[in-house]
């Protein structure tokens, strides 16, 4: 089976690691068959729901039919062959190179959709414009991707979760879209997964929401005991301590993943040096995370000199605005 996932464009390369680590767990096997721009071609064994439902960068994904040169477009849909029995179909055209480019100002979607759903039509294919029962999607970047959308990603929950939506609010938290995806980039599908600076708990609640067990701890009463209203809000475990990351209350290896976001010293705290702080919490999060597992780790500042105990797997850079911007560590325990 061929799916292919349209990336979100507001952080494209976070979506294409999104789609890869989340594979790993639910696909015995798969390969990266080709990236066109803001899309992705895997071939893998069949994928459940509880794949797409988790994703988060993604805003797509549709089941791989051919991809072509777009002079060869109408040839392809007059040879493509379809067992809807009775289904309604409707042709759908997004352009995904951006706007500035010169051949896709050339492109008029409506009037290609109707030209390709034509050309479906005289093959005997039902046409629904209205409620179809399946969508036939091309994707215009470099070449054209043909396929039928499986999976929309429903952007609506996470402006419903977003931080000063939610019943304790604190200035800086993660972005709940942001806070799914660095979840899936561990991998974790079973076992349980720790923030040890949890603050107001939007990662736990990413987390949660997702069906994974997760541990949260705290050093802030104030801050704990707004993670416990947040996660209550929700309907979710209050699997919550009050404690220092620097000396975490868990013997060795107890956690499948790790996923936490540091303190950047502008609208939040932190104890004592900073320095301190991240030498002696990647030692915990180390100690505690089991071998061959990972950890996401969220910084303003650069990490590689604290993570010689682990394997660099990517390293991205966000803006988060002015001068301030994001590292996002994804790493692996050796050992």
């Amino acid at each position: 089976m061929r799916y292919g996932f349209f990336i979100s464009g507001e952080f494209p390369e976070l979506g294409f690691l999104e789609v890869e680590n989340l594979l790993r767990p639910h696909s015995k096997n798969f390969r990266i068959l080709r990236k066109d721009g803001r899309i992705m071609i895997v071939e893998s064994n069949t994928l459940e729901n509880d794949f797409f439902s988790r994703l988060a960068m993604i805003r797509e994904s549709f089941i791989h039919l051919k991809t072509v040169e777009l002079n060869d477009l109408e040839v392809a849909f007059k040879e493509l062959s379809f067992d809807f029995d009775d289904k309604r179909i409707c042709v759908r055209v997004k352009r995904v190179k951006k706007e500035s480019d010169s051949r896709s100002l050339e492109i008029k979607s409506p009037e290609l959709e109707r030209k390709l759903g034509a050309l479906l039509w005289k093959k005997g294919v039902k046409i629904g414009l209205k409620s179809p029962d399946a969508i036939v999607k091309v994707y215009i970047s470099e070449k054209c991707h043909i396929g039928i959308l499986n999976h929309v990603t429903g952007t609506k929950q996470f402006w419903e979760r977003r931080p000063d939506r939610k019943p304790f609010f604190r200035p800086g938290a993660l972005l709940p879209r942001l806070a799914r995806a660095l979840v899936n980039l561990t991998g974790i599908k079973d076992g349980s997964l720790l923030d040890p600076m949890c603050g107001t708990g939007t990662i736990l609640i990413e987390a949660g929401l997702m069906g994974i067990n997760f541990c949260g701890v705290e050093a802030f009463p104030k801050v704990a005991y707004g993670c416990a209203t947040n996660l209550r809000h929700y309907n979710l475990s209050l699997n919550l301590f009050l404690g220092d990351v620097r000396k975490l209350p868990f013997v060795d290896s107890s956690f499948d993943a790790v996923v936490t976001d540091y303190p950047y010293l502008r609208s939040s705290k932190s104890f004592g040096d900073l320095g301190e702080l991240y030498e002696k919490s990647i030692f915990e999060i180390d100690r505690v995370l089991k071998p061959g597992k990972k950890a996401v780790l969220i910084s303003n500042r650069d990490l590689e000199d604290f993570l010689e105990s682990f394997s660099l797997e990517a390293k991205l850079i966000q803006r988060v605005h002015r001068n301030l911007y994001r590292r996002i560590y994804l790493v692996k325990k050796i050992r």
